[in-house]
């Protein structure tokens, strides 16, 4: 079984240039407005120059106008959008569909998604969600699934054992008190991942 890391909440270059180095599969930067690690689209910019290009970029958007959506991470240079909350569907970008899972009922359908993110009840709250209900979206969706929501270093092996994901999308959990990335949780995070997915 093979899967892929996406670490999110992307702040800095330097930030980003580091867990691009520790094995990151791709990144994300958030414009959400109400988050406290939203990104203005230059310093996305200087993010995506700044990191290989081999790593793919993920903007992410609460309640955007579809558009809106779009026109960021096109004029950022990223290469996708993940949507949460309220939104419309588009052939004309890859995105991914985020959902905010409390039970069955959240598991809506998204058509046209090149992904289904699995969140935690609140995003961005680092609260978990039942894993098991993973195996309830595969029978949903076709397209790759993943988890994020409460994940760090000290449960992503449990949770990728339980829930057999695609891949994992985490934020909180590999970051310091400051709200900037942790050297020492971004590596405990990819290596335990890594070990559970193989």
């Amino acid at each position: 079984m093979s899967g892929r890391i996406k670490l999110c909440g992307m702040r800095t270059p330097e930030d980003a240039v580091f867990c691009a180095e520790a094995g990151a599969d791709e990144l994300g930067v958030i414009f959400a407005e109400r988050s406290k690690r939203k990104v203005t689209v230059e310093t996305a910019r200087e993010i995506r120059r700044a990191v290989p290009r081999r790593v793919p970029i993920v903007g992410v958007f609460l309640d955007a106008p579809l558009e809106e959506a779009l026109r960021v991470v096109r004029d950022a240079g990223l290469q996708a959008a993940q949507l949460h909350g309220n939104w419309s569907t588009s052939d004309s970008f890859p995105f991914y569909a985020a959902l905010q899972v409390t039970g069955l009922e959240s598991l809506q359908p998204r058509p046209g998604a090149a992904r289904i993110l699995l969140d935690g009840p609140a995003g961005g709250s680092g609260k978990t969600f039942a894993w098991s209900l993973a195996a309830e979206a595969r029978k949903l969706y076709e397209a790759p699934l993943y988890i994020a929501g409460g994940l760090t270093g000290e449960n992503v092996a449990d949770a990728i054992r339980e829930a057999r994901p695609d891949g994992v999308d985490v934020a909180s959990g590999i970051e310091d008190e400051r709200g900037f990335k942790s050297r020492e949780r971004v590596r405990a995070f990819v290596r335990a991942a890594r070990e559970a997915f193989k």
